[in-house]
């Protein structure tokens, strides 16, 4: 049977940590391809994967195990196993909602869509922070609301429209540069305000609070740089990606770094004062919602 939907989770070091993915696999069904990627775990993390796998013979679960080295790697490894019409990548700290993802996805069969973006909650522990849809009430629902929130977990992608597109090698911004290109080429996205996801702040080893993490941001805003001074016909989407990984350098890098990048961010705003002053109120104007 081919699977319908593939979800991509890589797993590092979880061990003793990996209720919410058993969670969500047990709401799965045949219909499912889940594919972990257990990248250069040092403790009992594949034990742990293998006993789910044992715990769920009915379900196409496959475990790969390598040195893969950061989550966008990991990702690319899973994506070469992808048989589904539709990949959405999880994280193994979080918990999907994979019977309302696969119900909502029933909708789109017929239609030449390349991704559909959900809504998600962010939880504190077992504390709801708050839920998340992708535009307030009465806003026009648009890409670039996305880059407020650009978690990849809230995309779910066409197979055949993410194509040969890879993600970088990074341990941060990997998931929003492979977000940016594959925008840059697709032009069917579909919004659906469904909370699929519920993403967890305040876990433990999360990459996001990693300080030696942080410095893939650079990388990142390299890229994205050289992307905007070569194409005079650049996306909003772009522009405000490139802002939003600014800002979360000045909020959280070391002050040669958050220097760099105030000068960049007001540089960018020269350039595109329109698109990252519109950036800057929307995060304000999210914050305070």
């Amino acid at each position: 049977m081919k699977p319908v939907i593939t979800v991509i989770c890589p797993v590092r070091n979880m061990e003793g940590k990996l209720q919410n993915l058993q969670s969500w696999i047990k709401q799965c069904d045949p219909t499912f391809q889940i594919i972990l990627v257990c990248d250069s775990s040092t403790d009992m993390t594949l034990e742990e994967l293998k006993n789910v796998q044992l715990m769920n013979p009915l379900l196409n679960i496959e475990i790969l195990v390598g040195e893969f080295g950061s989550p966008g790697a990991a990702r690319n490894v899973g994506l070469n196993r992808a048989q589904g019409d539709w990949v959405t990548f999880w994280d193994s700290d979080d918990l999907g909602r994979p019977e309302l993802l696969s119900s909502e996805l029933q909708k789109y069969n017929e239609n030449s869509l390349d991704a559909v973006v959900f809504g998600y909650e962010i939880y504190s522990g077992h504390k709801m922070l708050k839920p998340w849809s992708n535009w307030p009430k009465g806003q026009k629902r648009c890409l670039e609301r996305t880059t407020l929130n650009p978690g990849l977990w809230r995309f779910c992608f066409k197979r055949s429209g993410i194509g040969n597109l890879t993600f970088p090698n990074l341990r941060m911004a990997e998931d929003q540069l492979f977000i940016n290109d594959f925008i840059q080429k697709s032009s069917q996205v579909n919004f659906n305000d469904t909370i699929t996801y519920c993403y967890f702040v305040g876990v433990e080893n999360q990459l996001t609070s990693n300080v030696t993490a942080l410095g893939d941001l650079s990388v990142a805003v390299e890229a994205l740089s050289r992307e905007i001074n070569a194409d005079k016909s650049i996306q909003i989407f772009t522009i405000r990606i490139l802002g939003k990984i600014l800002i979360t350098q000045i909020k959280r890098s070391q002050l040669p770094i958050k220097a760099s990048a105030v000068l960049r961010l007001i540089g960018l705003a020269f350039r595109y004062p329109r698109e990252v002053m519109k950036l800057i109120y929307d995060i304000v104007l999210e914050k305070s919602s």
